[in-house]
């Protein structure tokens, strides 16, 4: 019982200080455009350089058999850079925010929830504009996937604010432990770029031989990535079992992540 009491003071105690969040995320924003002549077309043309780069080098050269593959690609590669960027940025927050954390009476999780805000306000943004032209791009013509699409598209939604429990509670749990082991960062920027290739981006979950189909279980950014691919490519909610991975994932490393960033919070300032 004590547990759960600490666990949820954070979270009602970062809830009073929301304006705080939306003020740290605006301002990282701001800062990321400032001077900028072309601004929020940045966060564009960054995946869509990345898209036309991987489609070239799968769909063309290595020819991975996924048909619409742009729109495959940029459904999965969308929301893996939310995640990476969303896990790097949590885990470095509380020490980036050191001179805040040592002077200031503020609640600690505030730091870590602006900075995955940050990169979500970004991610949904880019995914909003970029997904719907990629889908119209590699419609057949036939008028079903685009009507599909268009309904299918509202499981995109639940799955979004899981993997944003998902981000969070990874990054809580990361930004606890990179106050007392300042190697966590590197070690994360190495995991992420393994993780990516062990999630089905830019190949398909098919290609997998059987005997290691399993270890996907073992996943939860492939059943986040199958849901998004089954949303926008395929015009369907995808598989039960992949939203029970992705609700369970979710759960756990929010309520794990929340549990230790709370025992550790009073003493980040001394550490720091």
């Amino acid at each position: 019982m004590h547990d759960v009491v600490r666990t949820r003071a954070p979270w009602a105690a970062a809830w009073a200080y929301r304006d705080l969040v939306r003020h740290l995320v605006g301002r990282d924003l701001r800062h990321k455009y400032k001077g900028s002549t072309f601004g929020f077309a940045w966060s564009l043309a960054n995946p869509l350089l990345m898209a036309a780069i991987y489609t070239l080098a799968f769909a063309y050269i290595v020819r991975v058999p996924v048909a619409r593959f742009p729109l495959y690609l940029l459904s999965g590669l969308l929301p893996w850079t939310f995640f990476a960027g969303g896990l790097l940025a949590a885990t470095s927050s509380i020490v980036d925010g050191g001179g805040l954390v040592r002077k200031v009476a503020f609640p600690r999780l505030v730091l870590p929830l602006a900075a995955v805000a940050t990169q979500f306000v970004q991610f949904a943004l880019t995914f909003a504009v970029v997904v719907p032209l990629a889908a119209l791009w590699t419609a057949d013509g036939t008028g079903g996937a685009a009507g599909g699409l268009a309904l299918s598209m509202v499981a995109v939604i639940p799955a979004l604010l899981l993997q944003l429990a998902f981000t969070i509670g990874l990054g809580l749990l990361l930004a606890a432990a990179y106050v007392h082991a300042r190697d966590t960062r590197h070690l994360v920027e190495v995991a992420v770029q393994l993780w990516f290739w062990l999630t089905p981006i830019v190949y398909a979950e098919a290609m997998i031989p059987r005997r290691l189909a399993s270890l996907l279980w073992l996943n939860p950014m492939a059943a986040f990535t199958a849901i998004y691919h089954a949303a926008c490519v395929d015009g369907t909610w995808g598989a039960p079992q992949h939203w029970i991975v992705a609700a369970t994932a979710a759960s756990a490393a929010l309520g794990a992540g929340s549990l230790v960033f709370a025992r550790q919070a009073p003493r980040f300032a001394e550490r720091l």
